[in-house]
């Protein structure tokens, strides 16, 4: 009997361990945790359906005009990446501004594309609707070199 509850309890920590991580810098569920799932989602995973999940009804709507990731992220955000890193900005100003039902988040994109490395900043406000955190809105660095 005390095998089995051995055997029971080692299972089981395998099994939580085997929960899939996070790709952001972030705690699950917060705006933080969304805001850099759904740029994993476009530019990692290559599935707007599931980024269209994570936003509001009205950016979904606009996400939807591109067709498909690769041409939301190379068109609607600027920005082009064979692989990206997405982390969250902990550095200069607050991390976070977030009010009652509105978030602003500062995420640095840091990855590769065509064999040179490319850094980018971008701010995305969420707004919380019926209990859950959805992208709103993605602003541009105003100082980015590639936004002229």
């Amino acid at each position: 009997m005390r095998n089995y509850l051995v055997f029971i309890g080692v299972l089981a920590l395998l099994l939580v361990g085997c929960e899939r991580n996070p790709q952001v810098n972030a705690q699950l569920g917060t705006p933080e945790y969304i805001a850099g799932e759904f740029f994993h989602a476009i530019y990692n995973e290559k599935d707007l359906t599931k980024a269209k999940g994570m936003a509001t009804a009205d950016y979904a709507s606009l996400l939807s005009s591109y067709g498909s990731a690769r041409q939301a992220g190379r068109t609607l955000f600027n920005m082009n990446f064979d692989n990206v890193q997405i982390n969250v900005n902990r550095s200069g100003r607050n991390l976070r501004e977030q009010y009652q039902d509105d978030a602003t988040i500062q995420l640095i994109l840091d990855g590769e594309f065509d064999g040179k490395r490319v850094q980018e900043v971008r701010t995305v406000v969420l707004v919380r609707q019926r209990g859950k955190w959805l992208v709103n809105e993605v602003q541009a660095d105003k100082f980015s070199t590639s936004i002229r």
